[in-house]
C-alpha cells in the first residue's frame, strides 16, 4: 500500500536521507530505528508533507503522490504525530481536537455544544480521562501526547506516522498506545513508528528498518533482528546496553537540603543531596517530580518549606537567585523551556554565562566567545555545521547536547535533570551518562528524574520514588532495582524495604 523509492534529501552539504527505499503492506507497523541524525525524522517529514524530498517517489495504493503540506497529506490519508507537540497550550482540550475543523451551525458560527458533546465522546472512546474544557497547558506531558495521538487517529488515516510519540508516555500510557496500535493494525492501517526504545520496537512492530547517516542499512522482520545486531547496524559498534559508568562511592558534604516543601503539587517533600551524588527521582509520570526540580530552581511557587544550598538558605527562590547559588536546571521540554530555537547553536551555548564573558567595559570579545563555542561543540560532539547554525536545525539528540553544554559551562555545584534522555538515541545516551558521571566525580551534586526505571538503576546512587506529591520510598545500594522502583511507584512502598521519607 505504501512504497518509498530512492528518497533523498540534503541540506547544503549535509545528506539527511540518501536513496532510501522501503515499502509496507496494510496492517504493517514498521519501526524506524537509528541514532539521532540518522534520517528517521526527515523521512517521516517527507511522507507527512512537512518537507519535500529532493528526489525519489512515494506511491500510495500504486498511485504516485507528492505530499506538498501536512494538510495535503491528510487529504491523501496520511496523518502525523511528532515528538514535539503541535497542540496550542493556551486552548482547551476540545478546542485542540477541533482546531482546524470545528463543528459549525448553518450560519457558520462554531457549535460549542456539539463540539463539547463530540469531544466527550472521543475521549471516552479512547479511554482518556480528561475534561474537555481542561486547558491543554495544564495537563501532564504524557496526557498531551495522548491527546495529540488521538487527534491524528480521529482522522481515520490509512498511514499513521509516529515520530517518538511514546517518549513522553508512562508505562500505563504505553500500554494504552499498544492497544491502540493493535486496533489500527487490525483495521489495515500502516504505522511508521520511530522509537529509541528497543523493547517498544519488539512489542509494537512486525518489521523494522535500520538507518545510519541517512542510509537504509537493513530491513527485516522484527523477530529476525536481534537488538545486538540492530545496535551494530545503527552505530557501527557492538554492545546492546547503555554502558552505564561505574558508580563511585559518595562521601561529600550535603550540597542541597530541603525540608517540608509544600505547594499545590508537593505534599511535604524533604531531600538531602551530597556533593558528588547522583540522586534519582522515580515514580509514575505527574507525581510531583518535575515540580520538585522546578521548586529547587525557583520556577515553581512554594507555600511553605525551606531550602539550603550548602549552609546558606535559598529564600524566596527565583531562577536568577538559584543560578547565582550554583544551581542549573535542564528541563524536560527543551524546545519550549530550554532553547531559543531562532538563535544559533553558539548563542544558546553561551546564554547562561554572558556575564562571565563580558569585559570590564561590558562588551563580549567575539574571538573569545567563538573559541569557547568551538571547544564546547567539539567536547559535546554536537553534529552541526558550526556555531552559527540555527539550533532548530539540529536533531533532538544534538539539541539536548547543546542544552546540557550551556549549563555545564556555567560550572554549577548542583545540576537538576528532568528526563534528559527522552527521545535520545543509544549513542547519545552513553555520552550523557559519561558526562554526568564525570561531573559528579568532580563533586557536583545531581538530581536526576527519569521515566525509565532501568536508567535510574544504572546511574543513581540513591532513588527517591514519588507518589502523590510526596516521597513514598527511598532506595539505596542493593535496593535500587527496577522491580522495587516500579512497586513503590504503584503501591507507595517497597517490598521488604524500609521507607525513609
Amino acid at each position: 500500500m505504501l512504497r518509498l523509492s530512492d528518497i533523498h534529501k540534503s541540506y547544503g552539504a549535509t545528506h539527511a536521507v540518501r536513496s532510501v527505499s522501503l515499502e509496507a503492506a496494510p496492517g504493517t507497523v514498521l519501526g524506524l530505528v537509528g541514532e539521532n541524525g540518522a534520517g528517521k525524522s526527515t523521512l517521516i517529514k517527507i511522507v507527512s508533507g512537512a518537507i519535500v524530498a529532493d528526489g525519489g517517489g512515494i506511491e500510495l495504493d500504486g498511485q504516485a503522490v507528492v505530499p506538498r503540506s501536512t494538510r495535503h497529506a491528510l487529504a491523501l490519508g496520511i496523518a502525523s504525530v511528532f515528538q514535539e507537540l503541535t497542540l496550542v497550550r493556551e486552548l482547551s482540550v476540545e478546542q485542540n481536537l477541533f482546531l482546524t475543523d470545528p463543528p459549525v451551525r448553518p450560519w457558520l458560527s462554531i457549535d460549542r455544544r456539539r463540539r463539547r458533546s463530540v469531544a466527550t465522546e472521543i475521549l471516552a472512546r479512547h479511554d482518556l480521562d480528561i475534561a474537555p474544557d481542561a486547558r491543554v497547558g495544564d495537563l501532564p506531558l504524557g496526557r498531551q501526547q495522548m491527546l495529540e495521538i488521538i487527534r491524528a487517529v480521529e482522522r481515520k488515516p490509512r498511514v499513521l506516522l509516529l515520530d517518538e510519540a511514546s517518549s513522553a508516555l508512562a508505562a500505563t500510557e504505553v500500554d494504552w498506545l499498544a492497544a491502540l496500535l493493535t486496533k489500527l493494525r487490525q483495521q489495515g492501517s500502516i504505522i511508521l513508528f520511530i522509537s529509541h526504545r528497543w523493547d517498544e520496537i519488539v512489542r509494537f512492530c512486525n518489521r523494522v528498518a535500520v538507518l545510519r547517516n541517512g542510509e537504509l542499512m537493513a530491513m527485516a522482520e522484527t523477530d529476525k533482528l536481534s537488538e545486538a545486531e540492530a545496535v551494530r547496524l545503527m552505530t557501527g559498534q557492538s554492545g546492546t546496553d547503555e554502558a552505564f559508568p561505574n558508580k563511585v562511592a559518595v562521601h561529600g558534604d550535603v550540597a542541597l537540603s530541603a525540608r517540608e516543601l509544600r505547594s499545590d503539587q508537593l505534599a511535604g517533600v524533604s531531600v538531602d543531596l551530597r556533593r558528588g551524588e547522583i540522586l534519582g527521582l522515580g515514580g509514575l509520570v505527574g507525581q510531583g517530580q518535575g515540580h520538585l526540580l522546578e521548586a529547587f530552581f525557583g520556577a515553581h511557587g512554594l507555600s511553605s518549606g525551606a531550602i539550603l544550598v550548602g549552609e546558606l538558605p535559598l529564600d524566596r527562590p527565583t531562577p536568577r537567585r538559584a543560578i547565582r547559588a550554583g544551581l542549573a536546571y535542564v528541563p524536560q521540554e527543551r524546545k519550549t523551556e530550554g532553547l531559543l530555537l531562532l538563535k544559533s547553536v553558539g548563542q544558546n551555548i553561551t546564554l547562561a554565562i554572558l556575564d562571565r564573558l563580558r569585559t570590564l567595559l561590558g562588551v563580549i570579545e567575539p574571538r573569545d566567545e567563538a573559541d569557547l563555542i568551538r571547544k564546547a561543540i567539539a567536547r559535546a560532539k554536537v553534529r552541526t555545521r558550526g556555531g552559527g547554525e540555527l539550533v532548530s536545525n539540529l536533531s533532538g539528540g544534538n539539541q539536548q547536547k547543546v542544552l546540557l553544554e550551556k549549563w555545564l559551562l556555567a560550572k554549577p555545584s548542583i545540576l537538576l535533570l528532568n528526563d534528559v534522555t527522552r527521545g535520545v538515541d543509544v549513542g547519545t545516551k552513553r555520552q550523557i551518562y559519561e558526562v554526568i558521571a564525570s561531573i559528579a566525580r568532580e563533586g557536583v551534586g545531581v538530581i536526576w528524574y527519569s521515566t525509565d526505571a532501568r536508567e535510574l538503576v544504572g546511574v543513581a546512587h540513591r532513588v527517591l520514588v514519588m507518589l502523590g506529591g510526596r516521597v513514598s520510598a527511598e532506595l539505596t545500594g542493593a535496593e535500587v532495582t527496577e522491580d522495587r522502583i516500579v512497586h513503590a511507584a504503584v503501591m507507595g512502598s517497597t517490598p521488604q524495604a524500609e521507607v525513609h521519607a
